[in-house]
């Protein structure tokens, strides 16, 4: 577990156990007092979504030795999981992902990927696999370079799978066009087969 986690796990035993009335005002005043020890944004969203798991599942437990309509205790967490909702949809507005330096395309390797996309689109075309989804996918790929190389060997890997599943492109394929676009990163293939 990272400090994040052990910060929400600690924090989610005495949210709604602090001696104040768990009203909307209350528990968000709260949370915004803890969410001000953290100043990445990433680990804010991790933090509320570990303290968002945590309060549905006292309320999931509390449910099933519980048959009183308009319980107080499921009332406070639904006003805590709104609470939660609302700050980690604020967080969501401005977060923009941004991957560890090392993990950057460089310039030059988004080039080289976009080269390889576009013969990989008109090889496609030229044996018949023409289809509008490949194009579609292909097209995708170009647009996420921002995700970081990781991310994005990930996000083809699903996308292969994906056209492998619904038949489009069969397996032999796939692995091709894999070993072609994964040429020349081979750190990053490793990781991501671990």
């Amino acid at each position: 577990m990272n400090i994040v986690e052990i910060e929400a796990k600690k924090f989610s035993r005495v949210f709604y156990n602090r001696g104040k009335i768990n009203n909307l005002e209350n528990l968000k005043s709260e949370l915004n007092r803890k969410l001000y020890n953290f100043t990445r944004d990433r680990d804010k969203l991790d933090f509320l979504k570990i303290l968002r798991q945590e309060s549905v599942r006292e309320k999931e437990e509390h449910k099933k030795v519980c048959n009183k309509n308009g319980c107080p205790y499921e009332e406070e967490r639904e006003t805590g999981i709104f609470a939660i909702d609302q700050e980690i949809d604020s967080i969501n507005r401005f977060y923009k992902y941004e991957p560890p330096s090392d993990d950057k395309f460089t310039p030059e390797e988004e080039s080289e990927l976009q080269c390889k996309l576009n013969i990989i689109a008109e090889k496609s075309k030229q044996l018949g696999y023409g289809q509008e989804i490949i194009f579609e996918e292909i097209e995708s790929l170009k647009n996420h370079f921002d995700l970081g190389k990781k991310n994005w060997f990930q996000l083809l890997i699903g996308k292969l799978f994906d056209l492998t599943l619904k038949s489009i492109i069969e397996k032999t394929i796939v692995v091709k066009v894999f070993n072609f676009l994964s040429d020349g990163f081979t750190q990053i293939v490793k990781m991501i087969d671990k």
